[in-house]
């Protein structure tokens, strides 16, 4: 490829998304559905300002599919959901003691894979160059 061709998009998209398939694979397999654990992810980002309606915003959800999905996360204690202290209409979403370790082991199970397939597959110098490109990633991400 030559450093003035632009980027073939396609071939990057499908290089991504063949990443982000590999590592939701690497979820624990049979603890919660990958759509709770990406809700779980999801309150954490968001912390303080965890509505249902900024998460359906984040996790582009129907308000009513995130609903149901909320109110099954909060039977099995990995959520809480309270009214705000200052506007008593919205309610916050905030993760429990044990939504956040399950949300803190299938992160470093992901991770460790992540790891060892790079240290696996590439050399120090791709290593590096993947680094780099990471931060790109980010940079597009944020656009």
């Amino acid at each position: 490829m030559k450093h003035d061709a632009p980027v073939d998009a396609t071939h990057l998209r499908n290089q991504i998304m063949s990443v982000v398939r590999r590592l939701r694979s690497e979820t624990q397999s049979g603890s919660i559905p990958l759509a709770q654990l990406t809700v779980l992810g999801a309150i954490d980002r968001l912390a303080d300002q965890a509505t249902p309606s900024a998460l359906a915003a984040a996790e582009r959800v129907r308000s009513s599919n995130l609903a149901s999905l909320l109110r099954s996360m909060e039977e099995s204690d990995l959520i809480r959901r309270v009214a705000d202290t200052e506007d008593r209409r919205k309610i916050r979403v905030s993760l429990t003691r044990h939504g956040r370790a399950v949300l803190h082991q299938d992160r470093v199970r992901r991770d460790q894979w992540l790891a060892a397939t790079i240290q696996a597959c590439l050399t120090r110098a791709e290593q590096q160059l993947l680094a780099e490109a990471g931060a790109l990633l980010d940079r597009i991400a944020r656009a």
